[in-house]
């Protein structure tokens, strides 16, 4: 039994909350939900939530991840994660700048166990590589900024779905960048070179300007730094998704 089967709130109607209060009642799974709607429920909202588990078995069927991401409520986005790991892309980008025009300066990735890194004038477009195997993409802040950067730097119009973690964790009163975040949730971070986005951008015009491969390192460390928190926040926010649920995270 996966996490998404036991996800109650996918199927239409079921709010968070309720999805406690049935699974308390011995509701666990979409299935039996499903099976015992009528019971549950007045007649037209039984009709919808047996109409919202056949679309559950299609996209289950056909990996859809965008059905399970766009359906699970904000906050709770998180638990589509653990059915399509292996096919889920945390990335984050840096720039040279945030003025209109900036160009992105490296990429971080991390599926699966791969951490990888992409540099402007090297590799930059082995990123593409990590994007085309995406069925989920995870950011902060993503949807606003980094996936329309990405978009108009490779000339991209189809986005794989996304997860934008900025959201996620609003959803739970953290707000804030990043940085701020992860001092409230326990992540340390290795780099120490480089503090902040202002520094990022100076040690990618020292490596541009005079070739400083120490300073291209200690950006390279601090973006994935950014890529490394976004998973610890993930998991951060998948506990407070499960917590009172009595589901069970395999």
């Amino acid at each position: 039994m996966t996490l998404l089967d036991q996800s109650l709130c996918l199927l239409s109607g079921v709010s968070p909350e309720a999805e406690i209060r049935l699974r308390r009642s011995g509701v666990l799974t979409c299935r039996q939900l499903a099976e015992e709607s009528e019971r549950l429920f007045s007649a037209l909202h039984a009709m919808r939530v047996r109409e919202s588990f056949a679309q559950f078995e299609i996209a289950a069927r056909l990996g859809l991840a965008e059905w399970f991401a766009g359906r699970l409520p904000a906050g709770h986005r998180v638990r589509a994660l653990r059915s399509f790991s292996d096919d889920a892309v945390y990335y984050d980008i840096e720039t040279d700048g945030m003025a209109r025009g900036a160009r992105i300066t490296c990429v971080t990735t991390l599926r699966g166990t791969r951490l990888r890194t992409f540099v402007r004038g090297r590799d930059l477009d082995g990123f593409l590589e990590e994007w085309a195997a995406a069925k989920l993409l995870v950011g902060f802040n993503s949807k606003r900024f980094d996936t329309p950067m990405v978009c108009r730097e490779f000339g991209l119009a189809a986005v794989p779905a996304q997860i934008d973690l900025m959201d996620e964790a609003a959803h739970y009163g953290l707000r804030g960048g990043l940085k701020t975040i992860e001092k409230r949730i326990g992540f340390v971070r290795s780099a120490v070179l480089c503090a902040d986005g202002a520094d990022a951008v100076a040690c990618w015009r020292r490596f541009r300007d005079n070739g400083d491969e120490a300073a291209l390192a200690s950006l390279v460390a601090y973006n994935r730094d950014d890529v490394l928190s976004l998973r610890h926040l993930s998991r951060y926010l998948l506990r407070l998704s499960l917590e009172n649920t009595s589901i069970l995270d395999n």
